[in-house]
């Protein structure tokens, strides 16, 4: 179906991108004929080809009603939630909303891609309100994993509904505002037909922690440890390089940064007006210039990223750091869903150079989550007192969790969030109207493609099975002019003189003699008939279907 025109007593909701998955966040609102975007994130990989490095929601199912979306709305500067933007807004061409820290972030991501002097971006404050469009919109703090997150309650002709975006409850951020507490209890008063709500972390019991938890933690493992210290994190978490460098002073330590996006961030967090009490950070270049006891190194590259920082270092491969035997690396990080085996082999390396490695743990409380465990929710579910909650935000598993656990938590009603499915909040209670297309989009090159792109499945084909290209000259009476010309790459090793360019000249030799002086047969018919020919010979020889094309030219 397209996208529909809401009526004016008719509020819409719609997520194309992270319910079912985690990342590429990208959730629709419509009302009165338009409709608002919430966040427009990307994810990274893929589950099934692992050639992709960064996808994001496919936006064809609204491409044609793009004079009605009103406007695009960030709640914060994660990769998941604004990764998308510069590469889709060409395509949306809407204003957009966002607090200083996440403008920061947009505006050198634009300019990568020439685009910054063309988007509007319009700057919004935490707890303030604004319009966009029929859509009423009032910013509400919360607590995440960086700087600036934010809520939204949206409100509408047809109802009111509170957006939660990325959360967690901690009054002790250690940066920045924390939860608004006061304000979010008065949401109770103001009729919520539904939250939708993040998921992430519902299977967790009890909470997930505050930063302020972390400090004791990693001040005795800092103190305690010999040689280098390195600290591994997510170079978006401003806050965490904030308790770290306050630690790493309180014990006679300088501070230096590793890690191109890592020094992004703090410039973009020192332009907001944050950081500005901490002493200035050692460069790359001078760390070694500096004692191994009298110096503690944040870096990034916690998920093992072949070019990330921690890698390199791992590698030996980094220009200005090194490590070794009685160092130790601290990954104050937790691991992202797919990144285990990269994570594993890095530590592996880190492990054969004698480097000790500390990892979070409860019992080694040195991370702490940015979303919301069981008991977290519970205490949103009493603060705001909605009518329903729409799960969204998490994997399937967490999502379909989330819906149990709403309703065992007397909220009335539940649904779960998926991605293309069109739910109707009002009037009435929340119900499922329609299914639209969605998928992902890969960015391939300087090319945006989508999940299902033929280049792809050759691109895969050929990652596992090769690739055959044989090239026929022929005469008029379809005999060879000269021997095949055959490139065989990636199909199998040569083994007791078995060479599969050789096995595949002598197959197409004998198959095209079939053909000879044949009228009613033409190139096409030749071509075609070959290739499955050749196909099924070389799966019985080597067990392969590789990519393959067989291209006869015919010679007058």
């Amino acid at each position: 179906m397209n996208l529909p025109k809401p009526k004016i007593d008719e509020l819409m909701f719609l997520p194309l991108g992270g319910s079912g998955e985690i990342g590429m966040n990208l959730n629709l609102y419509g009302h009165n004929g338009k409709w608002l975007i919430v966040d427009c994130g990307v994810t990274f990989g893929d589950p099934i080809y692992k050639s992709v490095d960064v996808a994001m929601p496919d936006i064809s199912s609204i491409e044609d009603s793009i004079d009605s979306i009103s406007g695009l709305l960030l709640t914060h500067a994660h990769e998941d939630h604004i990764g998308a933007v510069h590469h889709l807004w060409p395509y949306l061409r809407c204003p957009i909303y966002a607090t200083d820290f996440a403008a920061e972030v947009l505006i050198r991501k634009l300019k990568d891609v020439g685009l910054d002097k063309d988007v509007k971006i319009n700057r919004i404050k935490i707890d303030s309100k604004i319009n966009i469009g029929p859509f009423n919109i009032e910013i509400i703090a919360m607590s995440h994993s960086i700087i600036e997150p934010s809520s939204a309650l949206i409100s509408t002709e047809a109802g009111n509904i509170f957006h939660t975006g990325d959360w967690k409850i901690d009054f002790n951020p250690q940066l920045g505002e924390g939860i608004n507490k006061k304000r979010l209890k008065q949401l109770s008063n103001e009729n919520i037909i539904a939250m939708v709500c993040d998921s992430t972390n519902v299977l967790v019991d009890g909470t997930s922690g505050s930063e302020q938890d972390v400090i004791k933690p990693l001040t005795r493992i800092i103190k305690e440890c010999k040689g280098k210290v390195i600290v591994s994190t997510f170079a978006s978490n401003v806050t965490r390089l904030n308790t770290l460098s306050k630690i790493a002073y309180s014990l006679g330590k300088s501070v230096g940064l590793v890690g191109q996006s890592m020094w992004r961030m703090v410039e973009i967090a020192k332009t907001c007006g944050y950081l500005s009490d901490l002493p200035n950070f050692v460069s790359e270049r001078d760390i070694k210039n500096i004692d191994d006891d009298k110096i503690l190194i944040i870096c990034t590259g916690s998920q093992g990223e072949p070019r990330g920082a921690l890698n390199r270092i791992a590698n030996g491969s980094h220009r200005d750091v090194s490590i070794s035997n009685g160092d130790t690396v601290i990954f104050s990080s937790r691991v992202i869903p797919g990144n285990e085996v990269s994570i594993s082999e890095m530590q592996n390396k880190l492990s054969d150079l004698g480097v000790d490695i500390i990892e979070a743990s409860n019992e080694c409380l040195i991370h702490v989550s940015g979303h919301p465990a069981k008991e977290e929710l519970s205490q949103m579910y009493s603060w705001v007192k909605p009518k329903s909650v729409i799960a969204v935000h998490g994997e399937t598993r967490h999502i379909n969790t989330h819906v149990k656990f709403a309703l065992e938590q007397q909220v009335g009603n539940a649904l779960p969030g998926r991605n293309g499915s069109l739910i109707q909040l009002a009037p009435g209670d929340p119900r499922f109207i329609g299914e639209l297309d969605y998928g992902r989009l890969i960015v391939d090159g300087n090319d945006l493609i989508t999940r299902n792109s033929d280049v792809l499945k050759n691109r895969q084909k050929m990652m596992y099975n090769g690739s055959v290209h044989v090239v026929l000259f022929l005469n008029s009476d379809y005999s060879l002019v000269t021997e095949p010309n055959v490139m065989a790459v990636g199909l199998a090793e040569i083994i007791d003189g078995d060479d599969p360019e050789d096995f595949i000249k002598s197959f197409v030799c004998d198959d095209i003699k079939l053909y000879y002086k044949s009228k009613k047969l033409d190139k096409n018919y030749i071509e075609e008939s070959m290739t499955l020919a050749l196909k099924r010979s070389i799966k019985v020889q080597y067990m392969k279907k590789p990519l393959l094309k067989l291209e006869i030219n015919i010679l007058n």
